[in-house]
């Protein structure tokens, strides 16, 4: 089961929060990333983080190429 979830259309960015109004009266969108205002937003599917901790061997093997391994 994929959930969308909305991102910035310029940086894919996830830290989009929606805004009650723009200085003309329109709804909008405000990207926590590139710290701009935007009028639409786009959609993609949830990515999962990595859940292994820094340094550990199972996030090593995790950001290897599987060809390397």
């Amino acid at each position: 089961m994929s959930k969308k979830i909305a991102v910035c259309p310029d940086c894919d960015s996830a830290r989009i929060f929606p805004r009650s109004g723009r200085h003309n009266g329109n709804p909008g969108w405000k990207c926590d990333n590139c710290d701009e205002l935007k009028d639409t937003v786009t959609y993609r599917d949830r990515q999962m983080p990595h859940t292994a901790g820094k340094g550990t061997l199972a996030r090593k093997l995790m950001d290897l190429d599987p060809e390397d391994i």
